[in-house]
This record gives structure tokens, sequence and C-alpha cells, in this order.
């Protein structure tokens, strides 16, 4: 194993103190030779900094920061590995994942990319475990699974460079950076490989700003999707047919704000969304009608998934 790349493993955190602990010990159990686990922290306030004071091992930076895409590029900066990881205070990676990713990269030295999937989970009352839901990334680099899918960046790993080649994350997308930064790898061609097996096991639970039990965040997420699609269609290095699909996604996401409008009640808001849809391409539903026979395609993909356990 002496062989093995370095891998820095970066974690965003704010007051995390209740899962933080979990999230350490799954890194540990890996035993992987060559590892650095930086703590990008918010100036935690609940006892975080107290937990990882029993893991000296760990490198501690406790700073403000503008949210955890601004954490993960202050982690960045600060790496040392030539292999880069993203794990949340409330997630785990799976038992000998490190090493997998490890052997991948060392076997190719051209390789960019490694493709986990991912288990979502949620712990009941009494402390049971159950999964929720899990996808694959079957089809590697596939935009339209990027796009109208759920990419879920921690159960990947990426060569240091490809930061240098696509940029960090743009902190003006507060939810969606990292789907962004996903896609302009997609955008990019960069050599990618499947892990063939879950990089990650997310936890859903209600201090989630993502994966919570009532998806409180759903519309600010939608509308920084309809202005990522566009931005991502106008880009240079989007060729015709990823333009196509990213105009697809564009006018899909476009049709689900103005319905989440209407059922929030913000009707002139709705208008303003159709007006503008119809502005930008007068034929915009046939889009649409693109974009809901990707999604349906994607929603299929995870749908013929084994089922999942997780301990």
């Amino acid at each position: 194993m002496a062989t093995l790349p370095r891998i820095t493993v970066i974690t965003p955190c704010r007051n995390g103190g209740g899962t933080i602990a979990e999230a350490v010990e799954s890194i540990r159990a890996q035993r992987y030779p060559n590892l650095q686990h930086i703590v990008q922290d918010a100036c935690s306030t609940d006892g975080t900094l107290a937990v990882l004071q029993r893991y000296p091992e760990i490198t501690v930076i406790s700073e403000p920061d503008e949210g955890s895409h601004d954490a993960m590029n202050r982690g960045l900066a600060r790496a040392s590995g030539e292999i880069i990881g993203f794990l949340n205070v409330d997630d785990l990676y799976p038992p000998g994942v490190l090493e997998s990713v490890g052997r991948l990269f060392a076997d190719d030295p051209t390789l960019d990319v490694v493709i986990g999937g991912a288990v979502m989970f949620e712990d009941d009352g009494s402390g049971r475990r159950r999964v929720l839901s899990q996808w694959s990334h079957g089809r590697g680099m596939w935009l339209p699974e990027l796009a109208f899918g759920v990419p879920g960046i921690n159960g990947w790993f990426f060569r240091r460079t490809v930061f240098d080649r696509i940029g960090t994350f743009d902190n003006s997308y507060s939810f969606s950076a990292d789907r962004r930064s996903l896609i302009l790898i997609a955008l990019a061609g960069l050599n990618a490989r499947l892990l063939g097996s879950p990089g990650i096991h997310y936890r859903r639970h209600a201090g989630s700003r993502t994966l919570n039990r009532e998806m409180a965040n759903l519309r600010p997420i939608t509308q920084e999707h309809v202005r990522m699609a566009l931005e991502l269609a106008q880009r240079s290095d989007a060729g015709p047919a990823q333009r196509r699909v990213l105009l697809a996604w564009h006018a899909f996401e476009g049709a689900k704000l103005f319905v989440r409008e209407i059922a929030s009640g913000h009707g002139r808001d709705a208008f303003v969304v159709l007006l503008a849809l119809f502005r930008r391409h007068p034929r915009w539903p046939l889009r649409l009608l693109h974009g809901v026979t990707l999604r349906h395609v994607v929603g299929k993909l995870d749908a013929h998934m084994p089922h999942a356990t997780i301990s």
C-alpha cells in the first residue's frame, strides 16, 4: 500500500457536533496509509471543536466562511494530497472505499475522476438505520444524469489537477455549486472511471440544507438550476449536443419553478418566470418535452438498481 497516492479529505463544517465523530471514525476505519483530513470549520459554537480535539491527526481550521462551497475552496487551497475527496460532517465513507479509490488512481496516471455511487439513509427514533434511496452514476460522466439526476459529489474523488482546469466552486450558487463543477468536468471531457460501488453514505436529517425530509429549500435550489442551466449552455466549451441537453434542463427547471411559485402563492413571480422562458425561446415547450423525456430516462436508471443495505 506504500505506492498509493496521498488523499486529502475536506470536510466543510458548521455546528456538526452531533455527527462529526461518526464521520471522522468512518475515515479512520479506512486505515488509509497516506491521508490528510482537513476540517474547515465556520467557527462552530456547539461543541464541534471539542469533539475534534480528540483527533490530533486532523487539520482543523476554524474561521468565518461564506458557506460550504467557500469552505471547500479554502480546504482545496490547503490540500497536500494528489487526490481530493469531500465528506460532510453528517455523512459516512463505506468501508474500504479510500483504498479502492487510491488503487484506481495509482494504476492509471491519466485518470482524473473516480465516480462512486451513493446511498441515502436516515436514522429513526430508536437508532435503527434504513436506506431511503440510492444512485449509481452507472453511465459515468453522462450529462443528462448530472443535470436531471442527483450527482452526489461526496461519492466522487478527483485528481487535484481537475480544479486547476475547471476552477474552484462558484460561491454565487449557494446550493448547487458542486453540481456546476461536475457538469464542467463533463464539458471538459476529463478521464473518469466508475468505482463500481457506493462512494458515500448520505444521511438525511432535518438539519440538512438539501437532503431533508421537508425539502424546505426546493424553491431557491430550482432558481439556481434555472440560472445555472442557461449559464452553462452559453459556454463556448459546450458542444451542440451538450447545449441541447442544458437548454432542455433549463426549460424543465423553469417549468418546475413556475409551478412552485404558483404553489407558494407567488403569482406575479410565476408570471415573470413564464415570460422569461418565452422570451428566451418562444418554442421552449418543445425543449420542455425533451427535458421531461431525459428526466424519465434518468429516473429509470435508479429505479432498476439493486437494493442497498447499510449498518
